[in-house]
């Protein structure tokens, strides 16, 4: 074999050699990235369970919200007439 078929091969390799590194790299990261994006849709499927209780309570101050709403327009709208 001549010296430059040598050169040659050995640089192919060396190339394979750094691309497949890479590659396993890159397969190492977007393993961890998937376990975690599992235990994060968990967490975010497990929050309907979590949430459904504080509706209640949520609408309760709504309503008391709006309650005390109209009795503050009613104040100011007293407040104008009377100046």
């Amino acid at each position: 074999m001549e010296p430059v078929v040598i050169v040659t091969l050995i640089g192919v390799a060396l190339a394979v050699l750094v691309v497949a590194f890479h590659l396993i790299l890159i397969g190492r990261a977007l393993g961890r990235v998937s376990s975690q994006l599992t235990v994060v849709l968990s967490s975010v499927a497990a929050l309907p369970e979590k949430v459904a209780p504080a509706e209640g309570v949520l609408d309760a101050i709504n309503k008391d919200l709006t309650e005390t709403q109209g009795m503050l327009e009613g104040l100011l709208a007293e407040k104008l007439d009377q100046s």
